[in-house]
């Protein structure tokens, strides 16, 4: 599948589908400058569930990520951390970051969840 694509969002949220935090947190992403364009996306972690939703999202976000594609991709494949990245200036943060430091045992284990998905995606 392709990265970022709509199928690629659909096979996250299927992986993503055992977790069942207790966090709440919804992160908007923005990729910048990739080969069909910009993209957005959601990641909504609430009442136990966790999904990627293509597009702004219908929710308020608690934290708003910009990056470009070339970062996206670094991060996506495990050579560049997101705390690099944004040490770098490579990926922005807005909105509430002590929100995403507040879930950061609940994203780790969305990330074991999705740990190897970079194998089967195309880049």
């Amino acid at each position: 599948m392709r990265f970022l694509s709509p199928e690629w969002l659909d096979h996250l949220s299927s992986l993503a589908a055992t977790a069942s935090p207790g966090a709440a947190l919804h992160v908007h992403q923005r990729v910048t400058g990739g080969p069909d364009g910009d993209v957005e996306y959601t990641l909504h972690v609430a009442d136990g569930k966790v999904t990627f939703e293509s597009g702004p999202g219908s929710a308020d976000f608690d934290v708003d990520l910009t990056s470009d594609y070339e970062t996206a991709v670094l991060v996506s494949r495990g050579f560049l951390t997101p705390a690099a990245a944004f040490a770098a200036g490579r990926l922005r943060v807005g909105g509430s970051i002590s929100s995403l430091v507040d879930q950061q045992e609940a994203l780790a284990d969305i990330g074991r969840l999705l740990a190897g998905v970079s194998g089967a995606t195309t880049y």
